[in-house]
């Protein structure tokens, strides 16, 4: 390869994949002059900062876990951002704020992804070289099926494993040729090409990291579970589940954690997260709005989530402040996601005591010492809605809240009519509405044809 630094290689891909003009849609460059030629050149590829963003952020703002005051909701500078808060549209006028534009920012790193994965494919694979080669293959896959499943859970229907092979999915990106047809696969392709990548990705990757940056074995399984909870399959979730905790037991004790920080856990890189991973963002700043208050309830006093998650503003209202990220909002898998699947999928197989096991381990490292009390429930029902409580106040600002409620609907035990009261409006959202399912940026649908 010419001699590109890294910073330079991933500037010139980069610039070259997220444009969203007509002029992108209709080049075609020759992608030779970029391709990475040696396994350290696509290694520090695959270690751009860029990969460790997350395009979730719309749906973030769109679920019910927030709430805003009139002059809140104005400050907003883009009413692009205001009509999904309010659930008017889901649409985004013309992407022309980059910010906005999730799709750009998935398929740019897909693109490199597969970037590398035709590099290495030129590179003969030998006794030298088969560890960095199996770790690259692993993490480019890795990264590939993250950002697929990423739109996936925005712009897709629920996985319904009946109704899947009829039910429009996402494209599909699985070479570099820019100049290819563009077409949507049905969500049965999708979800199985991500469940394809992630698995070949778990066998390659090593045990450990080497920093937070690399993903590593109980990563790759992590998220595997998390697809697999997200397609109801949960034998599969568990036992990937199992496989991630396996690898990575680490639970972060809240009582060893000081709540004076402005962030407190900004300086932790806590040993729970799988790799980095953030919201890209579509408000400026989260704290412009408030948490809402039924979500702020479901804290006891003893739960330091409470405290290390929140502050209270002047106005007596909730903000979050409790992210892996510090101030940016962590998406990645982690233990404590793991150890949910594992309860979830337990009880719902009828595994009532090992969900009983993973729920206590992970709640006696997040409530005061000495107060915490051991769930006991045995009834399959009050324990699964005591789990997805949990999920709830563990996992929230984490990007996952929307495809849970997406999932949940489809249950009346569990669906939920989402409501914001702003000043003297009230705004709804019931409980399986299309408006769940982001639609494709109108630029990508005119450009490449796509239903």
């Amino acid at each position: 390869m010419k001699n590109y630094s890294k910073v330079s290689l991933a500037i010139i891909i980069f610039s070259l994949l997220v444009s969203c003009s007509k002029e992108w849609l209709e080049q075609k460059q020759n992608i030779k002059l970029i391709v990475p030629t040696t396994l350290n050149d696509m290694e520090l590829l695959l270690n751009e900062d860029s990969f460790q963003l997350d395009a979730r952020g719309n749906s973030e703002i769109a679920c019910d876990d927030y709430e805003f005051t009139p002059d809140q909701l104005n400050s907003l500078y883009s009413s692009a951002d205001r009509d999904i808060i309010i659930w008017k549209s889901m649409e985004i006028p013309n992407y022309g704020d980059k910010q906005n534009d999730e799709w750009d920012l998935a398929y740019s790193e897909i693109q490199i992804a597969n970037i590398v994965l035709e590099g290495l494919a030129k590179i003969e694979r030998i006794e030298s070289n088969k560890i960095q080669y199996d770790r690259i293959r692993g993490t480019a896959l890795y990264h590939r099926a993250k950002q697929h499943l990423n739109i996936a859970m925005t712009f897709c229907d629920y996985y319904d494993k009946n109704t899947s092979a009829a039910v429009s999915g996402i494209p599909l990106k699985l070479t570099s040729d820019i100049s290819e047809k563009i077409v949507r696969s049905n969500l049965e392709e999708t979800y199985s090409n991500i469940i394809s990548d992630l698995r070949e990705a778990a066998a390659l990757l090593p045990i450990a990291q080497s920093s937070q940056t690399f993903i590593a074995k109980g990563g790759a399984f992590g998220l595997l579970a998390r697809a697999y909870l997200f397609t109801d399959n949960y034998i599969d979730a568990l036992s990937t589940a199992d496989s991630s905790f396996k690898y990575n037991s680490y639970i972060e004790n809240y009582n060893k954690v000081s709540g004076s920080p402005t962030r407190p856990f900004v300086s932790l890189y806590t040993k729970e997260m799988h790799i980095l991973g953030d919201i890209r963002k579509v408000v400026s700043n989260f704290s412009i709005g408030r948490m809402s208050k039924d979500l702020y309830d479901l804290y006891d006093q003893n739960d330091l989530r409470k405290t290390l998650f929140f502050k209270i503003n002047t106005d007596g209202k909730p903000t979050f402040r409790g992210s892996y990220r510090g101030l940016q909002l962590f998406t990645a898998t982690a233990t404590d996601e793991i150890l949910l699947i594992k309860a979830e999928c337990s009880v719902r197989l009828n595994k009532i005591e090992d969900a009983k096991i993973a729920l206590n381990l992970l709640l006696e490292n997040r409530y005061k010492t000495g107060t915490f009390v051991p769930v006991s429930l045995t009834d399959s029902k009050e324990l699964l809605d005591t789990i997805l409580k949990e999920r709830r106040k563990e996992l929230v600002c984490r990007g996952l809240r929307w495809q849970d409620l997406k999932r949940l609907n489809r249950d009346p035990k569990f669906a939920k009519t989402l409501v914001r009261i702003i000043g003297d409006e009230v705004f709804s959202l019931p409980p399986n509405d299309p408006k769940y399912i982001f639609p494709i940026p109108q630029y990508i649908k005119i450009f490449t044809g796509i239903e």
